[in-house]
């Protein structure tokens, strides 16, 4: 089950670190799903002081909820630039028809594809009488350099996909390389993935308004909003009723919205957000 973010507002403080900790081990335990508490910021002085009191870690640190690189990472085998080219072979019969070539280091060198293969065996047999009586095993004894394409982009695992987007598709190629911040190999994305990742789920706690919330929350898949406090013109009373239940922006309520429930009216899949 892929995981789903139980997250406060920007500037946390205590209650909204307590919130997401507390409901994400709820749902965990009620549900049994991968509920993982998040931050959206920095922990203050005073909730650091808490946690370290009670011997907890900080919820993981999320600033940002579009999609990066590594959601859409697949780690492929790899082989070595001198290494025969009948092992990239192996590793392309294994995957979508490619095979990359990484170094000792860990640092990409290029992909073996059906594309640079092709241009390979043009090039050594080409029209030469004699080469065209070559043995498939005699090329395939040549070190995998000679038959990789080398211009291969290189996108960070944790950049955002968005902010990639016009290179992508400029690029006559469909693969990319996905490397750490150091520059070492994490594995390979399609531009296909790429035009349509997966989204973030979140689950918002402790929140009066939309412009509390994470940055990019309009990439992101909102499963529910749970709001000890909504602020609401003519609302006096709380109620833990859900939003399918009473009028939108009527009241305040404790779960506000559930995915199970229309959307709310500031909510990723509509438009307009409130006044």
């Amino acid at each position: 089950m892929s995981e789903i973010f139980v997250i406060g507002h920007v500037n946390p403080d205590t209650d909204t670190i307590a919130a997401a900790m507390g409901y994400a081990w709820l749902l965990r335990e009620r549900d049994g799903g991968n509920f993982v508490a998040a931050r959206a910021g920095a922990a203050n002085s005073q909730t650091s002081w808490v946690l370290k009191r009670l011997g907890l870690d900080a919820p993981i640190l999320l600033n940002d909820a579009s999609p990066r690189f590594e959601a859409v990472t697949r780690r492929l085998d790899t082989a070595l630039p001198d290494a025969p080219l009948r092992e990239a072979w192996a590793i392309a019969a294994r995957t979508w028809g490619l095979a990359p070539v990484v170094d000792a280091d860990g640092k990409p060198c290029g992909l073996v594809t059906g594309a640079s293969l092709f241009a390979f065996v043009n090039e050594m047999v080409g029209p030469n009488p004699k080469r065209q009586e070559m043995k498939l095993a005699e090329i395939l004894d040549a070190p995998c350099r000679e038959a990789c394409s080398e211009r291969v982009p290189q996108f960070p695992a944790n950049g955002r996909i968005r902010d990639s987007l016009n290179k992508i598709l400029r690029e006559e190629g469909d693969d990319f390389f996905v490397v750490d911040d150091t520059g070492h190999y994490v594995g390979i994305c399609r531009q296909r993935d790429l035009l349509n990742p997966p989204r973030l789920k979140l689950i918002l706690v402790d929140h009066n308004e939309p412009s509390q919330a994470v940055a990019s929350l309009e990439e992101a898949e909102l499963l529910e909003i749970l709001s000890p406090r909504w602020k609401k013109p003519n609302c006096s009373k709380s109620s833990t009723t859900t939003a399918s239940a009473i009028p939108p922006r009527t009241c305040r309520s404790n779960l506000l919205w559930t995915s199970s429930a229309p959307p709310p009216p500031w909510s990723p899949s509509r438009s307009r957000k409130p006044g």
